[in-house]
């Protein structure tokens, strides 16, 4: 701005000087040519004067013209002409009295012609006699109202060029130091005045880039003076604006961050205008900035849309259940609210939208539901052959002591079945709560695959099975609670049996592998179908629902094994083909565990 400011100065300054200049000069070149034109009128008449003495005492024809020119043209330092009123010239300074019959009439001169008509005549050209120019003035001579002939005088405009250069050159001189002296004063006038300007927008710049503590420091009581006071008013007003809208952006993105729920806010155009990280993690949102963004854009759930749409166009508010499909499978409960102007609450600038992830809440409604009907067909299925046999017994049959003897133990099987139902109802209760005895301690593999083998060496006898256990040697111990790792094992060991066809083969392998033990019970049962794998360590999940029942099975051995497996920050695999058996392949970490 500095520059701009300062070559504008500059070039009106020049072009002033120079508009003066040329004023000036042509109004001293003017001036000093009338100056000349009234001279020469003066001497002129001073001339006739001394013509018309002589007139009188001589005859006009009989003065020596020629020799007056040349006194007369010392004495005015002019060139001097008579004329007679026939236009013959008489006498001339600068012509020799022989050469005057050879010079040419001169009466039709412009200056001539006017001084025969009783005027003074001007004139400024080339005379074709002395190939020189002129400014001439012509003088009538009268005498008792004749006009008798002109006296001219002519000045040569050389003279008046050389004096208009000299006139030239002192004004270029006088205009060029004027100008040093105009640009000196003019760029310190302009530096003192962009100064003050050049601090504000210093400061501006600053507090653009968020030092709202500049100010801007300018002593001065014109117009920069009031411009700087109030920009130093202005950005303190902005910098406590800016500060309350921090910190109740701060208070707002704190209170977004601690919310459990998915929150965003969208505009009538459907563009998000809030959104926190909860809300950006449910829908698996990668990129920082989404505001702005059409939801389609951002969230890619047509349901999603739809809905807020809906709201919007019915000016209906509420809560909704739907279920997405992207980026999961997820069930919403959605919980919306308008948000309106302050200074217009009748004018609906957008929707808010809450979300609860009720996914796992309608999993776990469905699994207890299901669990109660399993818990209910299972308990209701031993407790009606116990109340049929006893309606039996109580009609009579108590008095065959062969039928009654055959009852009483079929109710003593029904009833040791709704024991083991309980039991390990109980167990798995305390497992998932957490409420079994927090016991940690050093736990000997072999010590527990020897207690269970004497165990379970009744129904291999009982079945005739190959059971065949490999330890290797020096295997590490383990660190948690013994008794459900002892469970855990014991349900896998002995389901195997149960589904292992008699004289079939149960093998049971442990080994240190990576800083883990694996226990591994595999067998060559009936095989489970792959479509039931994924399900098979859910509650009461049965593959073949009679057979389970018919050896004795709960169906919640192997939610416990998955639950205690767990406890020791292990995990657990299957794997099945019909026919052929199963293999159970547990992996528990060797480091110490939270049981």
């Amino acid at each position: 701005m500095q520059r701009k400011i300062f070559i504008t100065y500059t070039i009106l300054l020049l072009v002033g000087i120079i508009i003066s200049g040329v004023l000036t000069l042509g109004f001293m070149k003017g001036s000093y040519i009338e100056t000349i034109e009234r001279t020469l009128v003066s001497n002129g008449n001073l001339v006739n004067q001394f013509v018309e003495d002589r007139i009188k005492e001589d005859s006009f024809y009989q003065i020596e013209f020629p020799e007056l020119a040349n006194r007369y043209a010392k004495q005015v330092n002019a060139r001097v002409t008579f004329i007679n009123n026939n236009g013959i010239v008489i006498g001339d300074s600068e012509i020799r009295p022989e050469q005057l019959p050879n010079i040419e009439s001169h009466l039709y001169r412009p200056e001539v012609q006017e001084a025969l008509n009783g005027k003074i005549g001007k004139s400024n050209r080339y005379s074709t006699t002395t190939e020189s120019n002129y400014l001439y003035v012509a003088i009538p001579i009268i005498i008792e109202e004749r006009i008798y002939g002109v006296t001219r005088l002519a000045f040569p405009l050389v003279e008046i060029d050389r004096l208009n250069m000299r006139l030239l050159q002192n004004t270029l001189i006088a205009a060029f130091c004027g100008a040093i002296v105009a640009t000196i004063l003019g760029y310190r006038y302009v530096n003192s005045v962009t100064k003050p300007i050049k601090e504000i927008t210093q400061t501006a710049q600053k507090i653009a880039n968020g030092d709202f503590k500049n100010r801007v420091y300018v002593k001065s009581s014109d117009e920069i003076g009031i411009l700087a006071d109030t920009f130093n008013i202005m950005a303190a007003k902005l910098n406590e604006t800016i500060s309350e809208l921090w910190d109740k952006n701060t208070k707002l993105q704190s209170t977004l961050s601690s919310m459990n729920e998915a929150l965003f806010a969208v505009d009538n155009g459907y563009k998000i205008i809030l959104m926190n990280a909860v809300a950006k993690s449910l829908f698996k949102i990668d990129a920082d900035d989404v505001i702005g963004k059409h939801i389609l854009e951002v969230i890619r759930s047509n349901k999603l849309h739809d809905v807020l749409k809906d709201m919007l166009n019915t000016q209906s508010i509420g809560q909704k259940e739907i279920a997405i499909d992207y980026p999961e499978t997820k069930i919403l409960k959605i919980y919306t609210n308008f948000i309106r102007l302050d200074v217009d609450p009748n004018r609906i600038i957008g929707i808010m939208a809450l979300i609860q992830d009720v996914t796992e809440m309608r999993k776990l409604e469905n699994m207890r539901s299901e669990f109660v009907a399993n818990v209910s067909h299972e308990l209701k299925t031993p407790l009606t052959s116990i109340t049929g046999f006893i309606e039996t017994l109580k009609g009579g049959a108590i008095e065959n002591e062969k039928v009654r003897n055959r009852f009483l133990d079929i109710i003593e099987i029904e009833t040791e079945r709704l024991r083991r139902l309980i039991d390990d109802l109980l167990s798995l209760s305390a497992i998932e709560n957490n409420k079994f005895p927090l016991t940690r301690e050093e736990i000997s593999v072999n010590e527990v695959i020897m207690e269970i083998n004497n165990m379970v060496e009744g129904l291999v006898l009982q079945k005739h099975i190959h059971y065949v256990t490999e330890i290797e040697s020096s295997l590490p111990t383990i660190i948690g609670n013994r008794d459900r790792f002892k469970q855990m094992m014991l349900n896998l060991i002995e389901n195997a049996m149960k589904y292992t066809p008699d004289h079939g083969v149960v093998k049971v392998l442990v080994y240190k592998k990576y800083d883990n033990i694996f226990l591994v019970v595999k067998d060559t049962g009936i095989g489970i179908p792959k479509q039931d794998i994924p399900r098979l360590f859910e509650r009461f999940y049965r593959v073949d629902k009679a057979r389970s029942r018919k050896v004795g099975g709960t169906g919640l051995g192997l939610a416990i094994v998955k639950h205690i497996v767990m406890s020791f920050n292990g995990d657990i695999r299957v794997q099945s083909e019909i026919d052929k058996g199963t293999e159970f392949t547990v992996r528990i970490p060797i480091i110490e565990q939270k049981s």
